[in-house]
């Protein structure tokens, strides 16, 4: 009987396969989230490159609005739209925030819903 469990050594075949699945979901998962994340990375920049501009806080919102939409436009971002954008304006300081959340199909009806938001104080 000892002879028979040394001899058997390695992955069975339902280990095996449940190793595929999970390495094929982490590939499915990895490559439906990767986009929305560099888009989100391209939002975060294109809001801090806004703390450069010299008269920033003197723009009206609606010229802070395009500013970023052409910014957006530049580095390929599609899910953040005028409605997503919120700016406060004060005596001392402008807030700039940025709530939105991007819907992904995963597998059949099964949906990915990530929210972000990004703000900046000027």
């Amino acid at each position: 009987m000892n002879r028979l469990i040394a001899k058997q050594r390695g992955v069975g075949g339902s280990g095996f396969i449940t190793i595929i699945a999970v390495i094929g979901i982490s590939v499915l998962l990895l490559l439906k989230l990767f986009p929305v994340y560099m888009e989100n990375f391209n939002v975060t920049t294109s809001l801090a490159s806004l703390s450069s501009e010299d008269d920033i806080k003197e723009l009206k919102k609606s010229a802070i609005k395009q500013l970023l939409q052409r910014r957006f436009s530049i580095n390929d971002v599609k899910n953040v739209t005028k409605e997503h954008i919120e700016i406060n304006k004060t005596k001392t300081e402008t807030t700039i925030k940025i709530n939105y959340e991007v819907r992904k199909p995963l597998v059949g009806n099964i949906d990915i819903v990530i929210r972000f938001s990004e703000s900046l104080i000027l």
